[in-house]
């Protein structure tokens, strides 16, 4: 199929060789998937298929988009298998999004090879383990979201080398112990979002330095008030501070008043949210890449700025 064709067929309006190609919410499904891959692009950039109904992205294998690709977006469509990704060349790729679909293994990114990855988003899934990510080169990453997964056990963060790391979400999954965490290099961690999951102490954060941290969002109906020794971390730059907890607990009482006083004295933003809640209440911290927009989980418009990539 000609990109002519294509633009007629699926109402898009790609221009001849593009450094960004953007199909967003068009519905082209696997067929439209295939077509596009038939076609030629020697500039791409990034591809962006956020919610188009695509189901089999197998025909990856044999695209024609060159070697360019920094951004590669497949979030919100029916994706449950991406064991294609271990057959493509894609040297320059930075970010992944594959959130928002049905994918419940993560096992081929044992044979998977994006040595520039910056940024990877799985989340909104089926994933329950992510032991593979011991055999992954990760060196680069700077922000891994596995949130809303049923995730249980993150022990095999402990094994990877995570250098570069600034955001971490895992939040909304059925994790029972962060102990690992004093495992990992927290030195450039700047995000950390660990709510909604089975803790039950989060006591082992009082051993960990976070320098650069600047968000922290914490609380579950498991860990219910248990939460003293927050104002014990050792943060740098904290700014914003989010505390999930269930309507049984007393938002008043001398525990929480003490905690939310110690960190006001900082300069902290301090925000109650309810587990109950089903919203993503977390704040925008993405700006200089103004990374999703105002969706939740998924599309994103990256600036291509060589001060950022």
């Amino acid at each position: 199929m000609s990109l002519k064709a294509f633009n007629s067929k699926y109402k898009t309006e790609i221009t001849e060789d593009p450094a960004e190609l953007d199909a967003f919410g068009k519905k082209i499904g696997d067929d439209g998937l295939k077509s596009l891959c038939s076609i030629k692009f020697s500039k791409l950039e990034q591809l962006l298929l956020e919610d188009n109904a695509i189901n089999n992205i197998d025909i990856l294998a044999k695209n024609n988009f060159g070697n360019k690709l920094i951004a590669l977006d497949l979030s919100s469509n029916k994706i449950s298998s991406i064991d294609v990704l271990a057959k493509v060349n894609f040297p320059s790729l930075n970010h992944l999004f594959l959130n928002s679909n049905q994918i419940a293994s993560i096992d081929i990114f044992e044979k998977v090879n994006f040595p520039k990855l910056k940024e990877l988003n799985l989340s909104s899934n089926k994933i329950t383990s992510i032991d593979v990510f011991s055999k992954v080169n990760f060196t680069e990453v700077k922000d891994l979201d596995l949130s809303k997964n049923q995730i249980n056990n993150i022990d095999v963060l402990g094994s990877v080398k995570l250098p570069n790391l600034e955001n971490l979400m895992l939040d909304q999954n059925k994790i029972s112990s962060i102990d690992i965490l004093a495992k990992i290099n927290c030195d450039k961690l700047k995000k950390l979002k660990l709510e909604k999951n089975n803790l039950k102490n989060v006591n082992i954060l009082e051993k960990i330095s976070f320098k650069k941290l600047n968000y922290l969002s914490i609380g579950d109906d498991t860990l219910g008030d248990k939460i003293d020794c927050l104002p014990k971390i050792q943060f740098g730059e904290l700014e914003d501070l989010l505390l999930y907890l269930n309507e049984s607990i007393d938002r008043e009482s001398e525990k929480i008043l003490k905690i939310i006083s110690h960190f006001e004295e900082k300069g902290t933003t301090f925000n109650f949210c309810s587990c109950d809640d089903d919203n993503d209440n977390d704040l925008n911290l993405d700006d200089d890449l103004n990374i999703g927009g105002d969706k939740n989980d998924g599309g994103f418009d990256i600036l291509l700025n060589n001060d950022i990539f």
